[in-house]
């Protein structure tokens, strides 16, 4: 699918509701409580996994947490599924390196690439639904989730909500507005560390962030060049193993998201999806890449 990494990406390491907002139409987006949305991923047996979620959930304001319990990277990629589609028609979709995009599938966020006993914590706005988790954190074989890294809930109407106030950074994914293959990134506030992340996609195409650290001789020319490449040769110009990434997100949405950047320097901001027809040039070739220092 579009949303997979590809060869770029095969280099990289790359319970019920805890609160509940209530029915009552007199509560304002700024009085709603957020409903928690608790999902784990663990190991259960050689290279197969299990994913603890709730069966339903109240939608609005919605606050993920997601564990990763198991030995593995893990994410937590969220999707709401039109039309009576399965989650496995959506794994299908979303596992395939190439082609379309299905029009009843929409990414709603979650949680990047999480490592090993880690715990990543995502305000989101859920609207009613079907929705899966999946989760295609390694590249390097079948995705997780056809080893049982999935889950599948359903999203009731909830109360209306906004997204917390409480970030530190910001990522913009952004589109020319003449419809002409001009996208990039606007970033301001990323630090060594924690950050509390707002990532806003105000185009209209699906985009995520991949962050990998430079080395640091390396251009972010250099960079684009080896992540296009098939078969890159040489050292390669990023540090995969302290890359960091958010879930995607469809166009017009935002999500405030845990991010741990591991190492100050220079970052290149990388999208690798395409278009939803899974013909075009992955977003980074199209100017979806930027390069931001880190202290």
């Amino acid at each position: 699918m579009a949303v997979a990494c590809g060869v770029t990406a095969a280099l990289a390491a790359l319970p019920l509701a805890l609160g509940a907002c209530g029915d009552d139409d007199s509560a304002t987006s700024a009085d709603a409580k957020p409903v928690t949305l608790a999902i784990t991923t663990s190991d259960a047996g050689a290279q197969k996994f299990r994913t603890a979620a709730p069966s339903s959930i109240e939608g609005g304001l919605v606050k993920l947490v997601f564990k990763n319990a198991g030995q593995d990277p893990h994410e937590a990629q969220l999707v709401r599924i039109d039309g009576g589609h399965s989650a496995q028609e959506a794994l299908k979709a979303f596992a395939a390196e190439d082609g379309p995009i299905p029009e009843w599938l929409h990414f709603s966020g979650g949680a990047g690439t999480t490592g090993p006993g880690r715990s990543v914590t995502t305000s989101l706005l859920l609207t009613p639904g079907s929705y899966a988790m999946l989760d295609n954190a390694d590249f390097m074989g079948p995705p997780n989730s056809s080893r049982g890294a999935i889950a599948t809930f359903e999203v009731t109407k909830g109360s209306d909500g906004e997204l917390p106030d409480d970030s530190t950074a910001q990522i913009t994914a952004t589109e020319n507005e003449q419809g002409t293959p001009d996208y990039g990134f606007e970033a301001e506030g990323l630090k060594v560390g924690p950050n509390r992340l707002r990532f806003e996609n105000k185009g209209d195409e699906l985009h995520h962030v991949v962050l990998f650290p430079i080395v640091a001789d390396k251009t972010l020319k250099d960079v684009e060049r080896a992540l296009a490449s098939d078969r890159p040769s040489g050292p390669p110009p990023v540090d995969f193993s302290k890359s960091a990434s958010t879930a995607a997100i469809d166009g017009e949405s935002a999500q405030v998201t845990d991010l741990v950047l591991r190492a100050p320097g220079r970052y290149a901001l990388v999208c690798f999806i395409s278009d939803p027809d899974g013909k075009g040039k992955p977003h980074f070739q199209r100017g979806m890449i930027k390069e931001v220092m880190v202290r």
